[in-house]
């Protein structure tokens, strides 16, 4: 029994009592009309079973209850790799997401040439630097500047080998848009900025006090107004809030936007104190706020999603929606910057890796040689599962269902377990036919190294290669949740 994953009168949705014996250590493929029973049994009942049988095992405690069956046997611990996007940050892209980046980032800091910001000759790699001294170079004297790099903390500074002037040494985070040292400063790394949509905001047509402003109740109208004829009374101006906002003055108006401690209305002010509570006029302004709350709520994409109609999104115009400061952006490999690299598909990004070799000199490829080796096995397994045509720099929210399973997939040919149940829904959806043989690979791969591997597929190809078939049916809802056939694919 310890080759079979055996269930017996498994009843969930619409399973009409269904009793499987299904063979480990093999690709198994399950296949079906839709509605069918195929995910219930699959994800809903065996994988959900493992992962409960798998944390009860570990002393931990969960809520999640035995799906209705009279037994099931044979479990192994579970992974699902399903259709799921499980990142929806706008921080995250291929290349962080699959480590891509990573790597290029650690190539660029040890391999990168640069020009100095001070006397503009190249800066080589340190290794190629005339004593091992320069890299024991202490901080920058007073007065030195290289962008935002300079506030961070436990920066690492050498002088430059032409005019001594000191410089930034490099290191990963400097070519990171997701740490200050290297995101651009306009757009903190995320490549497009948000603009305030004035015409969602407030309607031009309608006072403060008839709900001109968007969001606010009749708490919040009383509230504000009052406090910008305050604000008002305060700067020595009149405030009407039972105006149309469109015949607000340019003070008033800078009030109702910006706030008083804006550079926009404070340019009317200059050198006059804001008051110090918001009865008296300290108003914080509804662009202000708006766009205070969207950066504190950027990485929940549901908030954002919510928010979109008050606001506008355009590339960052400093950075060109490369998300880089324009000290990393100068560094250079063999002539190319990460921003250019990163641009490129990933099977053309594995091409140029593996032509490094050939372009630089013996001493920066004796250090390039092992970071290249584990970029190629990485890149490589992309390849295989047939997501080559993607590029590093491709946002992880703009993937396809199929394409982020692919990407999860081939994170798990990097690993080196047995012994697990490997659950896939539909990997082949949205592939190329062509890579499809490739993928049927990576599946096989798996299984060899003692795993087993069920996928819910509809693919001719993936049907025939697989060790074990088990077809749901007859029709869906009602008229599926049995057990058609169940065998070897002849």
């Amino acid at each position: 029994m310890s080759d079979r994953i055996v269930i017996k009168g498994a009843r969930l949705h619409n399973l009409k009592n269904v009793s499987l014996e299904i063979p480990k250590n093999r690709l198994v493929a399950f296949t079906g009309v839709s509605g069918s029973g195929k995910s219930t049994l699959v994800f809903d009942t065996l994988h959900k079973e493992a992962q409960r049988q798998y944390i009860e095992a570990l002393g931990m405690v969960t809520h999640a209850g035995t799906p209705p069956l009279d037994s099931i046997a044979g479990l192994s611990p579970s992974v699902s790799i399903d259709q799921h996007l499980t990142n929806r940050s706008p921080r995250s892209t291929v290349g962080t997401v699959t480590d891509v980046y990573t790597y290029l980032r650690v190539l660029f800091a040890r391999l990168g040439h640069r020009p100095c910001p001070h006397c503009g000759r190249d800066i080589p790699p340190p290794h190629d630097l005339e004593s091992d001294e320069l890299d024991e170079a202490e901080g920058p004297p007073a007065g030195t500047a290289e962008g935002s790099v300079e506030a961070i903390d436990e920066v690492e500074w050498m002088p430059c080998p032409h005019c001594a002037q000191a410089v930034v040494k490099l290191d990963m985070g400097y070519f990171s848009f997701n740490k200050p040292a290297g995101a651009c400063p306009t757009c903190t790394g995320l490549g497009v900025i948000h603009e305030p949509n004035l015409d969602a905001i407030v309607d031009p047509e309608r006072s403060i006090l008839d709900g001109a402003v968007h969001g606010w109740d009749s708490f919040f109208i009383q509230r504000n107004s009052g406090s910008m004829v305050a604000a008002g009374q305060h700067y020595g101006f009149h405030f009407d809030p039972a105006l149309p906002t469109r015949e607000l003055g340019p003070v008033q108006r800078d009030l109702l936007l910006y706030g008083v401690h804006s550079p926009q209305f404070q340019r009317h002010f200059p050198g006059v104190k804001p008051p110090d509570t918001v009865a008296r006029g300290n108003f914080d302004g509804v662009v202000t706020n708006l766009l205070r709350r969207h950066a504190q709520h950027a990485q929940d994409a549901d908030y954002r999603e919510k928010m979109a109609h008050l606001m506008r999104q355009r590339v960052c115009p400093d950075c060109d929606g490369t998300r880089l400061s324009p000290a990393a952006r100068q560094v250079t490999v063999a002539g190319r910057n990460i921003v250019d690299v990163s641009r490129e598909s990933l099977s053309r990004i594995g091409a140029w890796v593996e032509n490094l070799q050939a372009v630089i000199s013996a001493k920066e490829w004796s250090i390039a040689e092992s970071i290249v080796a584990d970029l190629t096995r990485r890149i490589g397994r992309l390849l295989d599962v047939g997501v080559g045509y993607l590029s590093p720099d491709r946002a992880s929210p703009t993937l396809s269902p199929g394409e982020a399973q692919r990407l999860r997939l081939a994170a798990l040919l990097g690993s080196s377990l047995t012994g697990v149940l490997y659950v896939l829904d539909e990997p082949t959806i949205g592939l190329h036919p062509r890579d499809t043989e490739r993928l049927i690979r990576v599946l096989a791969q798996l299984r060899d190294l003692g795993n087993s591997v069920l996928v819910i597929e509809h693919d001719l190809e993936v049907l025939a290669a697989a060790d074990y078939l088990v077809d749901f049916g007859p029709g869906g809802g009602r008229d599926g949740g049995q057990v058609v056939a169940a065998g070897p694919p002849a």
